[in-house]
């Protein structure tokens, strides 16, 4: 049996004579309709809370089994262990992006530093008494460059080239930009414990681990054990340094002078 049509509600005679009926908008629903709003939950909170429960349970002097209160500790230092895991990495990435943006210009200023010594010690004659003056500025601007890459990630970025502060006519204070005005032959300044720890670790080859805070976490016999003598270091070159004087090209080209790396490291 054929199955049967919905017949018309209109005929179609009369199509024409019924008003079109307006589509209606569908709403969209609001999107903290009907919902609490409240934070996202982070991961130090779920560890907070286990190293707290672990911590209470631990301090009833209840019969516990031996065998699950070791477990429980050994659980507890794990959480633990976890917690500074997670809060050491937030604090990282804390730092990276607040000190990205002065890291990279001061990398920028210290490579054309680099880029005017090693053309001036080109130009200067083997008797000419300016010689060694310009192999130690090549050599500090080396240790700039290396300086604004390799400063612990973790740590408060001491500046080398500060800016200045001057007051206007109104009062206010304005920040003065040495590069901007074409002044790059400031005093460096900076800190000068982290200074020699850098070149040091440019003569040893810890210059990542440094970067990293593996020499920084006040570990006294794995800072002391892969750092040289710094009278040692102050005599040493590194023939290559990775990702600041060599490495993505030459630092001597004289056409790209204006152009120093990209922002993003």
């Amino acid at each position: 049996m054929a199955a049967r049509t919905a017949a018309p509600r209109v005929h179609p005679s009369r199509q024409d004579q019924v008003p079109v009926e307006r589509r209606r908008k569908r709403k969209r629903p609001e999107e903290h309709a009907g919902t609490k709003s409240f934070k996202k939950a982070h991961a130090t909170n779920d560890l907070k809370s286990e190293i707290r429960s672990l911590k209470r349970l631990l301090q009833r002097r209840d019969s516990m089994p031996a065998t699950v209160r070791v477990e429980k500790e050994r659980a507890l230092q794990t959480a633990e262990h976890a917690l500074q895991k997670v809060e050491r990495a937030k604090k990282r990435s804390e730092m990276i992006g607040r000190y990205h943006k002065i890291r990279f210009f001061e990398r920028q200023k210290a490579t054309r530093r680099l880029k005017r010594a090693k053309k001036a010690l080109r130009a200067c004659e083997d008797g000419d008494e300016r010689r060694d003056e310009l192999a130690r500025a090549v050599d500090d601007a080396e240790v700039e460059i290396n300086y604004a890459i390799y400063y612990p990630l973790e740590q408060h970025y001491v500046s080398l080239f500060p800016r200045k502060k001057q007051k206007d006519g109104d009062g206010a204070e304005e920040e003065e930009d040495e590069v901007e005005d074409g002044k790059e032959d400031v005093e460096r300044q900076g800190d000068a414990e982290m200074w020699q720890m850098v070149r040091q670790c440019m003569a040893a080859g810890t210059l990542d681990d440094l970067r990293n805070g593996r020499l920084t976490q006040g570990d006294s016999s794995n800072s002391t054990s892969t750092l040289p003598d710094p009278a040692q270091a102050s005599v040493t070159r590194p023939a290559e340094i990775s990702g600041a004087t060599t490495g993505r090209r030459e630092i001597d080209g004289e056409d790209d002078a204006d152009s120093d790396g990209g922002f993003f490291e």
